[in-house]
């Protein structure tokens, strides 16, 4: 899946705004739970390979059955689109066991998805989305649909989080085929958020 952001521009001067003391208020690993949907491409999906991530855990939806029980989903940050830009600060919304949630899914499923999810049990989660300069690797080639413009794929999106919050995990892309690509796309985007490796190279 795609994760379009704001389609307002983020400026640098914005970015560094932030004092040191917001960027490092979240000391910890930024966690992740994925929500696939049971039509999702394993072969093709970006997350598949970081099924084993440690900090990572991925739910693959079955068939949908009639009747069948919600799926909680849990505390913390939900990316999705048209929700508030996520910035630095927002890392304080992970402590405590918080995750950052993704819903993995092609744009004309991403509904169907959504309906199958519970987020009663979910006191406190914030919705945020990601800044709109950040600049996808991932190849499109689907004749039917087009994803928004500014849509990352789904370890795109995680790592840009990670970065935005703070606490960058490189190994996010340690299997992804167009991290190279994707660094240099954004390496001034990625500097803007005090990412010193945004000139260096992800190896697997």
């Amino acid at each position: 899946m795609s994760f379009p952001g704001d389609d307002s521009k983020t400026t640098g001067e914005n970015r560094l705004a932030a004092s040191d003391a917001d960027r490092s208020a979240f000391g910890g690993r930024v966690d992740f739970f994925v929500i696939q949907d049971y039509k999702e491409n394993r072969r093709k999906c970006t997350v598949q390979p970081l099924a084993d991530l440690e900090g990572l855990e991925l739910l693959r939806l079955g068939i949908p059955i009639v009747g069948e029980e919600l799926v909680g989903v849990p505390a913390g940050i939900l990316l999705e689109v048209d929700a508030p830009v996520l910035v630095a600060e927002d890392a304080l919304h992970l402590s405590g066991g918080g995750r950052l949630v993704l819903l993995d899914a092609t744009w004309v499923r991403l509904a169907p998805l959504v309906r199958r999810l519970c987020f009663e049990g979910s006191a406190g989660i914030q919705r945020r989305s990601l800044p709109g300069d950040f600049r996808t690797a991932y190849p499109r080639h689907s004749k039917l649909f087009e994803d928004p413009a500014g849509g990352l794929a789904s370890v795109e999106a995680m790592f840009a989080s990670t970065v935005i919050l703070g606490a960058p995990r490189e190994e996010l892309l340690q299997h992804y085929r167009w991290a190279g690509e994707f660094l240099e796309l954004n390496r001034e985007v990625l500097s803007g958020y005090g990412w010193d490796g945004a000139r260096g190279e992800v190896h697997g």
